[in-house]
């Protein structure tokens, strides 16, 4: 072989290096839809209400140590210009735990993010606000929890009960307070799911202890629908069993079922694997997807609920393979079922979508984007439109950034007839 064929060669290995790290972390291109998140956002959060519109929020480094907190809306007709929430030095960011915009009828009725506290690196408090009547200003931040302690609040999920009000459910750390090490085993200095109602005026009302013991940093989720709200979380108990929880809120009463498992795995975990559920509904049909290592099996897993979400039947695997979790999950008009979760290999992340039908068939895996498989990845989203699905998640590489795709019903039927 002669030099200018080993040049040829070497150039060639170059160009298709440089293609192959291009493609690392970018949406698969039949799928690829741009947005208005710039170079530095991260950890996107969807929330869809009964218009159809999507709100998508991010946390965008600015500097160093500034954060902002930055939103748009998107709809058949596209992207509205991302308006910004708030922008601080003292945000708690966390690839896990990240900040919410929610709306009602197509506006936006509230935002959630966290603060941190003097007292120590994992001291913060949830701050809720609503949008000013001032252009693109916001009141002043309501914290929904009056302990004072200076400990873990966090893992927030949001609806709006109208445009002045939302229900909010968190993890909260008081009773954790001065814990020592060798008190972690113990039930009355455990994390605690709670609840309240929050106003505009700054009201709180309505709150509530819903578990006095569950898992300490995986994220929380909650639905509304048939005239209550559905929580699911990552449980605990004394001997470490760490199963997925689901409780209903009665929204005219404002009183919490007692929480039961949405299935009983019996994933027993010394710690927390951040790694919560998620969960939808349409009517009377109840769907939760979660990620599990119960009898060291890695597993991503989708029970389904037909009775507004009393009981659930036996749950279907739906991802093995390199399965690390980070599931998310969107019920269609159909009753069809999409879930979405991150698969790692050697460093590498595959934002993975499959759908089960309402004869629980399940439909071939669906590789929608790559990404890195590190915390820094963040937790895929989805959220389902008239005409497909949507999908939201952090490129960490070759510079952070939140990518979206957009996959079309067509396209995901043809994908599984291949």
């Amino acid at each position: 072989m002669n030099l200018l064929s080993r040049a040829l060669i070497a150039v060639f290995i170059s160009i298709l290096l440089l293609a192959c790290e291009q493609e690392r972390q970018q949406p698969t291109f039949e799928f690829s839809l741009n947005n208005p998140a710039e170079i530095g956002s991260r950890y996107p959060n969807l929330h869809q209400d009964d218009s159809g519109t999507i709100t998508m929020s991010w946390i965008s480094g600015i500097d160093e140590e500034i954060y902002a907190i930055e939103f748009t809306t998107y709809n058949e007709e596209g992207w509205t210009p991302p308006r910004t929430v708030g922008l601080s030095t003292n945000y708690f960011v966390n690839f896990a735990d990240f900040p919410s915009v929610v709306s009602l009828d197509g506006e936006v009725v509230a935002a959630h993010w966290l603060r941190k506290i003097p007292g120590g690196p994992y001291a913060y408090n949830v701050n809720i606000a609503f949008p000013a009547e001032e252009a693109r200003r916001w009141t002043d931040p309501i914290t929904p929890h009056r302990d004072g302690t200076a400990t873990e609040h966090g893992f927030v999920s949001m609806e709006p009960l109208d445009s002045d009000r939302v229900l909010a459910i968190w993890l909260d750390g008081r009773n954790t307070e001065d814990r020592g090490h060798d008190e972690y085993d113990d039930p009355e200095k455990a994390m605690t799911l709670r609840s309240a109602e929050v106003s505009r005026d700054g009201s709180l009302t309505r709150e509530r202890e819903i578990d006095a013991m569950i898992c300490d940093c995986c994220s929380t989720d909650m639905v509304l629908s048939n005239g209550r709200a559905l929580a699911v979380y990552r449980d605990r108990t004394e001997d470490e069993i760490r199963d997925i929880s689901i409780a209903s809120y009665d929204l005219e009463t404002g009183e919490w079922s007692d929480p039961r498992p949405v299935h009983e795995d019996g994933w027993q975990i010394s710690g927390c694997p951040v790694n919560g559920p998620r969960i939808d509904a349409n009517g009377d049909l109840v769907a939760v997807s979660w990620y599990t290592e119960a009898d060291d099996d890695s597993v991503v897993k989708v029970a389904v609920s037909r009775d507004g979400g009393d009981t659930f039947g036996d749950p279907v695997v739906v991802a093995r393979e390199y399965a690390q979790g980070r599931a998310d999950l969107a019920i269609g008009d159909d009753g069809k079922i999409y879930v979405s979760w991150l698969a790692g290999r050697n460093g590498t992340g595959y934002v993975m979508m499959r759908t089960l039908s309402p004869e629980n068939e399940l439909g071939e895996p669906l590789r929608v984007g790559i990404t890195s498989s590190s915390r820094r990845s963040g937790f895929p989203r989805i959220a389902p439109m008239d005409k497909g699905i949507f999908f939201a998640w952090t490129q960490t590489e070759p510079l952070i950034r939140v990518r979206t795709a957009f996959v079309r019903f067509e396209q995901l039927a043809e994908a599984e007839e291949m």
